[in-house]
């Protein structure tokens, strides 16, 4: 397990993530823990260049999932639209996100929709919030598109009410 971890910090090409798939499979490690070591290791192989993008060329994508179960937005074309309710911590973090430079912040009701998004407003750069299984897909997405990629794991996965460190999410936007 951990010659794994060290193998996710490591910047990896496509050819040796689907090696260390095998191996982790093979070993029995957790799907979830294999999962989280992938987007660790895509994320290490693209930091760089997704840090090297700017913000206004990146877009944001986060899960409806963050949202309070009270939650007063509508559902639109692409997403959400948040209204700043005050019931989560997503308006707060879209002015945050917004006042650093980000003019595309969306959230959305699932990966199905990204392709679609992509392709609308053609982001340089993407950061993906959501359970390991939506990242992991993310990725694959990203790949397709030419988009610099960087994956955001929530820490409590489920399809209401979920939850992530904001402080963290904030450092990395």
């Amino acid at each position: 397990m951990r010659a794994i971890e060290k193998l996710a910090k490591l910047r990896l090409s496509e050819f040796a993530l689907s090696r260390f798939e095998r191996i982790a499979a093979k070993m029995g490690v957790d799907e979830n823990r294999v999962l989280e070591l992938y987007i660790e290791a895509k994320n290490n192989s693209g930091r760089e260049r997704f840090k090297n993008i700017k913000h206004s060329d990146r877009i944001l994508l986060l899960p409806q999932c963050l949202r309070s179960r009270d939650c007063t937005a509508k559902l639109g074309e692409l997403g959400y639209e948040c209204n700043n309710c005050g019931k989560c911590q997503i308006g707060p973090f879209i002015d945050e996100a917004r006042a650093l430079g980000y003019e595309r912040i969306l959230i959305i009701s699932g990966g199905s929709i990204v392709p679609k998004i992509f392709t609308k407003f053609k982001p340089k750069a993407s950061l993906g919030v959501g359970c390991f299984k939506e990242l992991v897909m993310g990725s694959f997405v990203c790949q397709k598109f030419g988009i610099a990629g960087q994956g955001f794991p929530l820490l409590k996965d489920g399809c209401l009410e979920t939850d992530l460190d904001w402080k963290l999410l904030k450092s990395r936007i």
